[in-house]
């Protein structure tokens, strides 16, 4: 076997993910090679793995042919048994879904041959039941170690009996150095000239951004704003985003949400405009999963309030700090909700840029590409986990 080569296994090349694949394919002293699919029903944007710098390492990039069920779960990728049968890496990283049976195969496949085997995702996420509880832990087992997303997917694992120097925390990533460099801009702006829609853009403002669709809960935030509005509490609301929702939800703030101090922006997949619509304002409220909402928000200095049932809740939510870079309510209670949303704009800090900062710092340490390779790179050498 090469030694410091890897064979990464995956499902797509996610767009989001480009930076850190970047590094790692041009690494100075890893080989690390990614193997992945297709998802044509996802709507995910993807990478373009023909274009620098990928172009520049094509050797290093390889497709392999997805098969799907119901168009949502990933079972079976065509072409993983044979690299598995005939690669020469020391380490090879596949997705901890149990639901890909390719990857049981190739999981015995590599262990035969001796090949280190690591497990990427969300770990075990403590609600497992019956067979599916049992599928998951036995797969996992097969593992030779684990890369989670957060520090209780790691507790979750080491309570089930798995060895916590075998489980490292990798945390995720957006488009961080693009983010960093933004950040001077954003400073500078003001609400007056980013929220010309409002009658008041003064106002305290609260922010969601993403697809307007039911798992999103979008119905339980505009109640919250509407005990506001009935509080005489004044506060802005920004949606930005499309999607099925829509209509219901703008009905629903006509009739019930004060003129003037509500807006439904659509879509916006311009960049510099999403970032100045996320930076001034005062907090970015996601009702139901907040997952990579939380990185996008916290990026641009915007803390983030969404509910407290972990249980339920997309690993990104661990960057969130309570009373520091945002707050918790209790799940699908839009009552709390507008308490916390009360709550937090009564004891934010005068100075924004002090809460600002806050959610720099933890992007800055952990929610970044550079500190995901630092994890790899510490994994393929066999050392103990950073966290």
């Amino acid at each position: 076997m090469k030694e410091n080569k890897v064979l990464h296994i995956t499902n797509i090349a996610s767009l989001y993910r480009k930076s850190q694949w970047a590094k790692l394919v041009a690494h100075p002293t890893m080989d690390y090679h990614f193997v992945f699919g297709e998802n044509p029903f996802s709507g995910i944007k993807v990478i373009n793995v023909e274009a620098p710098p990928f172009s520049d390492h094509s050797s290093k990039i390889h497709s392999v042919t997805n098969f799907w069920v119901k168009q949502k779960y990933l079972i079976w990728q065509s072409g993983v048994i044979k690299k598995c049968l005939t690669t020469n890496a020391s380490l090879v990283i596949l997705l901890g879904e149990f639901n890909v049976l390719s990857n049981w195969i190739a999981t015995v496949i590599c262990r035969f041959r001796g090949i280190r085997v690591v497990y990427r995702g969300h770990g075990m996420y403590g609600n497992e039941k019956g067979l599916k509880y049992w599928l998951r832990k036995i797969n996992y087992k097969m593992a030779s170690a684990h890369l989670v997303y957060e520090r209780r997917g790691k507790s979750i694992l080491v309570s089930e009996g798995f060895n916590k120097d075998d489980i490292h925390i990798i945390f995720n990533s957006l488009d961080y150095e693009v983010h960093k460099k933004d950040r001077p801009r954003l400073q500078h702006l003001n609400k007056m000239d980013t929220y010309p829609f409002f009658d008041n853009p003064g106002l305290p403002t609260l922010i969601f951004i993403g697809r307007l669709t039911p798992v999103k809960k979008l119905h339980l935030l505009l109640e919250a704003k509407s005990a506001l509005d009935s509080e005489k509490w004044a506060c802005n609301l920004l949606i930005v985003g499309d999607g099925p929702m829509k209509l219901e939800l703008e009905s629903y703030a006509r009739e019930n949400l004060k003129p003037g101090s509500f807006h439904f922006y659509g879509a916006c997949y311009d960049d510099e405009t999403n970032s100045a619509l996320l930076a001034c304002a005062d907090a970015c409220v996601s009702p139901g999963n907040v997952g990579l909402t939380a990185i996008h928000s916290l990026s641009y200095g915007t803390p983030v309030i969404t509910h407290g049932n972990f249980e339920n809740q997309m690993p990104e939510v661990e960057a969130i700090t309570e009373n520091k870079t945002g707050l918790f309510f209790e799940e699908n209670n839009s009552h709390d909700m507008a308490l916390k949303i009360k709550h937090w704009l009564n004891m934010a800090p005068k100075d924004r840029n002090v809460t600002r900062e806050h959610c720099y710092q933890i992007i800055d340490r952990y929610y970044n590409p550079d500190y995901q390779v630092k994890v790899l790179e510490n994994l393929v050498c066999g050392k103990k986990p950073l966290v």
